[in-house]
């Protein structure tokens, strides 16, 4: 007896692989992140697209200044389809900082919110309140881009990374303190040009066993930047 075939569901296409959220544990964790966002951020709300099986918070943030005056920030959050191994993205919805560009610290003409380099992320997928860390870096983005509108758009407020390769550059650097003379000379390992034992004297010079020295370091580095990067930023 040949069995029934079923319809997909209604704005569901049966070719499309379940989402994230339609797992039993992305459904836990969706469950567990609108209890996050009702509590601490009731002006936001969850839109699910059942055909793209996408899913997007949206709504505003509203700030309110010493005046009493409130401003409103249209935020919209996109979930990757790995989420929550994969990292949110937050949007300025309503365009109202324009331009995008990078002098405003947003990575497409779109309205792509930079928060971090990724290096120094905080996004921790194994974090159940990650969600929550990540949209508290976000109104204080979109706070920073009110005050630096405020002062004419001269200079930013708060620290900040160069984009691109000057900006993992600008990470490198910090993770050595400064010593620009020991990123030279760990360079060569960075790449995997070098191979370097832990018990080895480290390539720094400083006569210390590579692992008591700067292992942690290039560590850190590597698991930051892709090979690929790190291989055009220190070229042979």
């Amino acid at each position: 007896m040949r069995g029934r075939s079923h319809p997909p569901l209604p704005g569901r296409t049966s070719s499309r692989p379940k989402a994230w959220y339609e797992r039993a544990s992305g459904a836990a964790r969706l469950s567990h992140d609108r209890a996050l966002v009702a509590g601490h951020y009731p002006t936001l709300s969850y839109r699910i697209n059942e055909g793209e099986g996408r899913v997007y918070l949206e709504g505003p943030l509203i700030y309110v200044a010493g005046c009493g005056i409130p401003t409103e920030v249209e935020l919209r959050v996109d979930f990757p389809f790995d989420y929550p191994n994969g990292e949110p993205l937050a949007f300025d919805a309503a365009d109202r900082f324009l331009p995008h560009d990078m002098d405003r610290h947003f990575s497409t003409k779109e309205g792509c919110c930079c928060l971090w380099l990724p290096p120094k992320s905080r996004w921790d997928p194994k974090d159940p309140d990650a969600l929550l860390t990540f949209l508290d870096e976000v109104v204080v983005f979109f706070d920073r881009q009110l005050v630096y509108e405020a002062g004419g758009r001269v200079a930013w407020p708060g620290g900040e990374h160069a984009h691109g390769d000057v900006g993992y550059l600008e990470w490198v650097a910090e993770e050595f303190g400064g010593d620009t003379a020991a990123v030279t000379a760990l360079a060569p390992v960075f790449s995997g040009a070098v191979s370097v034992g832990r018990n080895d004297p480290c390539p720094c010079g400083k006569g210390i066993k590579f692992k008591r020295c700067h292992a942690p370091a290039v560590e850190r580095v590597r698991g930051g930047i892709g090979l690929a990067r790190l291989r055009r930023l220190f070229p042979l």
